[in-house]
């Protein structure tokens, strides 16, 4: 009889351990009916292995993590799943914290239906490592070498250019690297450099900015008296009085087109007053990072980082409610309708450039940032250790100025709409840590077979020679929310890429477009859409077909037919695909929002994205028969998935135990669509009727109900194939059975069983049936015998053991990929160049042939 669970043993055992338990059940109890509430809509979303691998401190706790995060989780800011940040949706809605509601329940069951977004967990963020090595400051030329570099002087003074305000203090070394930055850049746009020595207390930089105005590189104005930062500028802003100018600290690097590139929105659009650049060091402008000092060096070089803000984001401009005057470009009218940088409220320096763009704003001026343009920001030079007082100071001055600029600025900051440069500025690094793309795949984060598919790919391609395919293609996880992780084929490490970790299909589709031109890959390998709304889904199709890229894809379900993607309905059962006017009931029961849907539109979009497809693989002819279904007969290709060759497994011999009990052996993760309730009733049934049957479960399965008794024995999860075989040839089991009850279109696991040659049994339905078949110990169930576990179970009795085991099996060397027959053929540029010395004159073409026959490795 089972206690209940204040009696119980565990029970009392886990209030000793962790007496807050205690405290915490009580309140439970008290508030059940509101808790329960709460823990049923977000229980289908929330996960407890990461609550719990995340805060290990509550593994102790008696009852779930699910319930300490309704209780109390959230009002500490703990994130309840990978892909939900607490801390940051209380941050964004000032509304659900000030109704001190759980944020996590409110996105569920409100905020995703009313357009609002969730961010990743921070500890998915934290997780990743930045780089630790501190900026490097190029070294100070020496003297000769300023002799190569042409002057930045424009004569006359009236004539038109943009001056170049750099105002000089202190470091010598930061002011030499900087200026020396300018002179070297080529850029279109004439420019005059003009250096203000503010009264320096170091010598040797009074003396080096002589020494360059001596040659005629800068023009050098210096102040009798320390005028501070603020008015320093503004002499040098007072100076050409018809020209734009650009305010530059004495910290700064800049790169080739710079210049050009920071103008360029000032002379595209009259009501723009000030433009900022992207940097490591400029709050609101920062990157990788956001509103943060990024003082590392990443993977790249500055310039490199600059020339890849190009590449990656062009011309894009953005509304910001300030400029940033580390680097900052004022066009001169807006300088004389706002006036000077307000010296006498700001004194030596910080918070002035915000002063004047929030005058600037309120002119009716706009402030944006150039996205395409990064200019390095070493910060603090001049300053030092005052300022963090400095930068309090004034922000206590803006807000008696600008009441409402710590508002907008929140606000900027909640909205992040400099996110999406960011992303595609990481996309850019990505692909140039990677070299030339050659694959994109897109897949989930569900394993299983795809996870299976895309391993024994990779495989096939270092098999076939090709890692330098392999090696440069890149794998787009879709999750649920849209988000998506960004991972090296390979599985080799990736640059330092935090705002991937933002990337979300659903609200970055516009995007796409733009994401699949700066990777530019050889081919887009689509393995499935799972985990995106329908919305999401057409923009992702869209984008493809828009791009121009060569896309493959690979019918792994039916998710072109079918949004639930096995024809299962929402009680589990097969709906056998024969009256659309069922799926009508079927997916308006769904509790996911992308199959709230209309069928004829959900596989017209399907068609019309398969049409314009490469490929569309098939793994048998089960698949290929539903392929067709919706797309052209000619564009589907069988292409048995690329399996490794298990050859050496050393096959069973028909087991003679002599007890009487038929042992008989299920492979893999048996969810409900691979028969999971099916198993349990037959179960029930042996149980009841004690037949003389015993299921080995090699994996696990989703149903509880299902553990280690006297009919049944679950080993747990296996570690790829070769693992599954040597459990199979410890267990000696009579007969497999593959116990899927929808038409599958491969099945992984059957390869298992008919590599050690063990009978096998499956339903007659799609690739199960298509494969045991054709494989010469094979036994077909009729498909009724999904819906008849009592019938099934005496079908697997009435087997002839001694038949089944007497066909003799050929061998069966592992499939091959098609993906290298494509590159072969279609990329060669990709491919290493042939080493002349492996080649004969007797068979010059042969090694082709056979490196592209060469069946997987498998290690047993």
């Amino acid at each position: 009889m089972k206690l209940p669970f204040l009696l119980r043993w565990s029970t009392l055992k886990g209030f000793a351990s962790h007496p807050q338990s205690i405290v915490w059940h009580i309140q439970w109890t008290m508030n059940a009916r509101r808790y329960m509430a709460e823990r049923r809509d977000i229980i289908k979303h929330f996960d407890n292995q990461f609550y719990l691998e995340t805060y290990p401190e509550l593994r102790k706790m008696v009852f779930g993590p699910a319930r300490h995060y309704i209780m109390i989780g959230w009002k500490e800011g703990r994130d309840p799943s990978e892909l939900f940040s607490t801390r940051d949706y209380l941050e964004t809605y000032g509304d659900v914290a000030a109704a001190g509601i759980n944020p996590f329940r409110h996105w569920v069951t409100h905020g995703r239906n009313e357009g609002r977004s969730a961010t990743v967990s921070r500890a998915r963020r934290v997780a990743l490592q930045a780089p630790c090595d501190g900026l490097i400051l190029p070294p100070v030329p020496d003297e000769s070498a300023w002799d190569s570099l042409a002057p930045a002087k424009v004569d006359p003074p009236t004539a038109p250019a943009v001056n170049v305000i750099i105002p000089v203090y202190k470091s010598l070394p930061h002011t030499a690297a900087t200026i020396w930055s300018v002179l070297a850049a080529r850029n279109e746009t004439p420019c005059e450099c003009l250096v203000i020595d503010d009264c320096s207390p170091e010598p040797e930089v009074s003396a080096f900015l002589k020494m360059l105005e001596a040659k005629g590189l800068i023009r050098l104005l210096v102040n009798e008296t320390n005028l501070g930062f603020v008015g320093t500028v503004n002499r040098g802003m007072a100076e050409n009085d018809h020209r734009d100018v650009v305010l530059l600290n004495s910290d700064t690097y800049v790169h080739d087109g710079w210049l050009d590139r920071l103008m360029q929105p000032l002379r595209d659009n009259p009501s723009i007053a000030t433009v900022t650049p992207m940097s490591n060091n400029a709050t609101i402008a920062s990157y990788p990072i956001n509103a943060v000092d990024n003082n590392f060096e990443l993977e790249v070089p500055s310039a490199t980082l600059d020339r890849l803000a190009f590449e990656a984001n062009g011309n894009t401009i953005v509304d910001v409610p300030t400029g940033v005057g580390f680097c900052m470009a004022i066009r001169r009218t807006a300088l004389r309708e706002v006036g000077l940088f307000d010296a006498e409220t700001f004194g030596l320096g910080y918070g002035e450039e915000c002063d004047f763009s929030m005058r600037a704003t309120k002119n009716g001026w706009r402030n944006v940032f150039a996205t395409g343009i990064y200019v390095r920001h070493f910060g603090s030079a001049s300053f030092g250790p005052s300022q963090s007082g400095r930068s309090q100071k004034a922000q206590e001055l803006l807000a008696q100025k600008h009441p409402d600029y710590a508002g907008r600025v929140q606000r900027h900051v909640s909205a992040d709409p400099l996110l999406p440069s960011r992303i595609l500025l990481d996309i850019a690094r990505l692909r140039e840590a990677m070299g030339p793309i050659s694959i994109l795949f897109f897949t989930h984060t569900r394993g299983g077979g795809i996870e299976t598919y895309l391993k024994n790919t990779y495989a096939a391609l270092i098999a076939a020679g090709m890692k330098e395919v392999a090696d440069r293609a890149i794998v787009v996880q879709t999750q649920v929310q849209g988000f998506v992780k960004v991972s090296a084929f390979n599985e080799g490490g990736l640059p330092y890429l935090p705002n991937l970790e933002e990337l979300n299909i659903e609200r970055h589709n516009s995007l796409l477009d733009r994401i699949i031109k700066v990777l530019d890959p050889e081919l887009v390998h689509m393995n499935t859409f799972a985990g995106l709304t329908a919305g999401s889904i057409g923009q992702l199709m869209a984008a493809l077909k828009r791009s121009g890229k060569p896309y493959w894809h690979v019918w792994h379900d039916h998710q072109p037919l079918c949004p639930r993607l096995t024809f299962l309905d929402a009680e589990g059962t097969y709906c056998g695909e024969t009256d659309a006017s069922r799926c009508v009931s079927c997916l308006a029961s769904s509790s996911s929002a992308f199959e709230w849907v209309r069928i004829d539109d959900w596989r017209a979009l399907f068609r019309d994205y398969l049409a314009d497809a490469d490929v569309v693989s098939a793994p048998t002819e089960a698949a290929a028969l539903r392929a067709r279904r919706i797309t052209d007969v000619a564009k589907v290709a069988v292409h048995p998935h690329p399996e490794p060759d298990l050859d050496d497994a050393v096959p069973l011999e028909k087991p003679s135990r002599g007890d009487g009990v038929r042992r008989i052996a299920i492979v893999g993760a048996i969810g409900p669509h691979k028969g999971a309730w099916l198993i349990h009733a037959m179960i029930k049934d042996i149980e009841h009727r004690n037949l003389p049957i015993h299921i080995d479960i090699i994996g696990y399965t989703s149903l509880k109900e299902i553990k280690t008794g006297k009919h049944v024995t679950v080993h747990g999860r296996y570690a790829g194939e070769a693992d599954a075989i040597r459990k199979l040839t410890a267990l000696q089991p009579d007969l497999a059975l593959i116990s899927s009850i929808w038409p599958e279109t491969y099945v992984f696991t059957l390869s298992v069983p008919m590599a050690l040659h063990l009978p096998t049994a499956a339903l007659d339905l799609g690739a199960q049936g298509e494969r045991v078949a054709a494989y010469p110990r094979g036994v077909l169930l009729d498909a009724h015998l999904k819906d008849d576990p009592l019938a099934l179970n005496d079908a697997l009795l009435a087997i002839d053991l001694d038949a089944a085991w007497k066909p003799e099996v050929p061998h069966n060397h592992g499939n091959p990929s098609p993906v290298v027959e494509w590159f072969r053929e279609r990329a060669p540029a990709l491919l290493p160049a042939p080493d002349p010395r492996c080649r004969t004159e007797e068979a010059p073409a042969s090694e082709s042939g056979e490196r592209l026959e060469r069946p997987i490795p498998a290690t047993l």
